[in-house]
């Protein structure tokens, strides 16, 4: 499907609703809501963000979703088998292979308790995009409750050098994921915040999970809702043991 042939098609967002594709080129979407205008990276945003009212342009874009990622998966094999099979030649006129630098990797950091492995990779967003996309103001650096009238959006920053952050976020081993309540100093409290993530599903709430590991870096996890939390013992930032909530939030997958 031509970028082009999306002029005037209707689509829905998870936030602003329906909207009509009024500029298509570049790559880039322009979509006219209600509200506000915004623009999105095609295709990529309908995996995660918006999707056609017709079910069959709907289907097509997907299929164009599909073949990015296989092509893209294809040449990074095809550059793993050169790579190799020069490597190999090298070794067989005997000259010497330089030794691989590793490139720096998003798991470098992370502890084994943290289960790095469950971490969606894509999309990636910077925090304009997230702010722009969700209609909401990032506070607090990145992390943060941020709440609209039909979402929770979490902002998860992680600190992977463990030096003594406040927060205590991370995947349990069978993929859900311990969103750590607000406030960093004493006991936490019953916020408005934390009251938004247990009363989400009576409010009729989407919540939505961001991990954050730098401005540019806020990793979509996608949607999930609240199994259950605890209120325990544990650090602030002041590393005084004190009262902490526990949410534990697990993923929504489409086939549910």
């Amino acid at each position: 499907m031509r970028i082009t042939d999306l002029l005037n098609v209707k689509v829905k967002h998870k936030v602003y609703g329906i909207g009509i594709i009024t500029e298509a080129s570049d790559n880039h979407l322009t979509i006219k809501f209600l509200a506000k205008e915004s623009k999105f990276i095609y295709p990529d945003a309908f995996e995660q963000f918006i999707e056609a009212e017709d079910a069959s342009v709907q289907a097509e874009i997907m299929e164009e979703v599909n073949n990015k990622k296989l092509a893209t998966k294809v040449q990074q094999q095809a550059a793993e088998e050169a790579r190799k099979t020069e490597e190999e030649r090298r070794i067989t006129e005997g000259q010497t292979v330089p030794v691989k630098r590793n490139r720096k990797r998003i798991e470098d950091g992370f502890g084994p308790d943290y289960n790095v492995r469950h971490l969606a990779r894509q999309p990636i967003l910077t925090y304009q995009q997230v702010e722009e996309q969700f209609g909401i103001k990032i506070a607090g650096f990145g992390r943060g409750i941020n709440r609209t009238s039909s979402t929770v959006v979490l902002i998860s920053s992680v600190d992977r050098k463990k030096a003594g952050f406040v927060y205590h976020d991370h995947w349990t081993s069978d993929g859900d994921y311990m969103y750590s309540g607000e406030g960093k100093t004493g006991d936490q409290q019953m916020t408005i915040g934390n009251r938004a993530i247990v009363d989400a599903e009576r409010d009729g709430k989407i919540i939505h999970l961001f991990v954050k590991l730098s401005p540019q870096e806020y990793y979509y996890q996608g949607v999930f809702s609240l199994v259950n939390y605890t209120y325990e013992d544990d650090k602030d930032e002041s590393g005084n043991v004190r009262k902490e909530y526990k949410f534990r939030l697990r993923k929504q997958h489409l086939e549910e």
